[in-house]
């Protein structure tokens, strides 16, 4: 498989992990300005971006979607929820699991930095995603 070098990364690599890797590294630097202008975590943005598009999640379906480990959301959940992004309620039906939810806040939060995505940088990635996706 051979892709274009783009946007000064070679992508000709054919290995999916490294490729997704590179594309992560260059969403978060597209990002990096947003994430520190709410004072995020590229790992807290993504909790937020998760709970954005599916609200009320436990803890363990969100590491799951943050693609994060228990013991790392966990901290994470904690810091945003001490920061009023986040709020962590008893789950309905089983008490001994946790439910989190964007609070205002954070859901205010979450949409801008969902808005400054729309740039040139991450859609150049999300292309040349396409594009090796495609390829294989």
């Amino acid at each position: 498989m051979e892709v274009a070098e783009t946007a000064g990364t070679d992508l000709r690599c054919s290995d999916l992990a490294v490729l997704l890797a590179r594309a992560q590294r260059r969403v978060e630097r597209a990002l990096a300005e947003a994430y520190a202008d709410f004072d995020l975590t590229a790992e807290q943005w993504r909790i937020l971006s998760v709970l954005l598009d599916e609200p009320g999640q436990t803890m363990t379906r969100l590491a799951d979607g943050a693609a994060l480990p228990a013991g790392t959301l966990t901290r994470h959940v904690d810091r945003l929820a001490e920061r009023g992004l986040v709020l962590r309620k008893v789950h309905a039906e089983d008490k001994r699991r946790a439910v989190v939810a964007l609070s205002p806040v954070g859901a205010s939060a979450a949409r801008e930095i969902r808005t400054r995505q729309q740039t040139d940088a991450v859609a150049d990635v999300v292309r040349d995603l396409r594009t090796v996706l495609d390829n294989l």
